[in-house]
């Protein structure tokens, strides 16, 4: 985790506290440890009340992203992989290959939209430039991509029909 996002989750915790309940942390390790799981249930408790009483109080967010962070949601991913499970992790990757795979289909439909304006009207050849050069078509360049970024292509090309 860098700098960063540990400063977001203190932030996050710092915000939901008071200093009774920072006194009692620090104090909790001198404690027998039968008593300590009563005393981290009463910590909890606590933070949960005054949380509660803060949200009745102020109606402010907790924290909002800027728009480069909302758009961007992917450069958390990898931060989230240290807070999970096994089957977390897959998922997470899962979603960082889809960011992926949808990034690569923006891209190929941008080229081909950018070639169908070099080609122009004019052309008399579906594939054919002005100047007698082929113009690869979406099957040629579908075929460069590996099978399942194909099958992520084909279901997103399949979407769009439906809009």
């Amino acid at each position: 985790m860098d700098e960063k996002e540990q400063d977001n989750v203190t932030a996050f915790d710092m915000l939901f506290t008071t200093n009774q309940i920072q006194i009692m942390k620090m104090l909790l390790p001198y404690f027998d440890s039968s008593m300590q799981k009563y005393i981290a249930v009463l910590i909890k408790y606590q933070e949960l009340q005054y949380t509660i009483s803060c949200f009745k109080n102020h109606s402010y967010p907790v924290r909002e992203c800027n728009d480069d962070e909302k758009s961007n949601f992917k450069k958390i991913l990898p931060s989230l992989l240290l807070y999970c499970n096994d089957s977390q992790k897959k998922m997470i990757q899962q979603f960082e290959q889809m960011f992926s795979f949808m990034e690569t289909y923006k891209e190929i439909t941008e080229m081909m939209e950018l070639m169908k304006e070099m080609q122009g009207p004019s052309a008399s050849d579906e594939n054919t430039e002005e100047g007698g050069m082929q113009m690869p078509d979406m099957d040629m360049l579908l075929s460069m991509l590996s099978p399942e970024q194909q099958a992520i292509v084909e279901l997103l090309k399949g979407g769009q029909d439906h809009e």
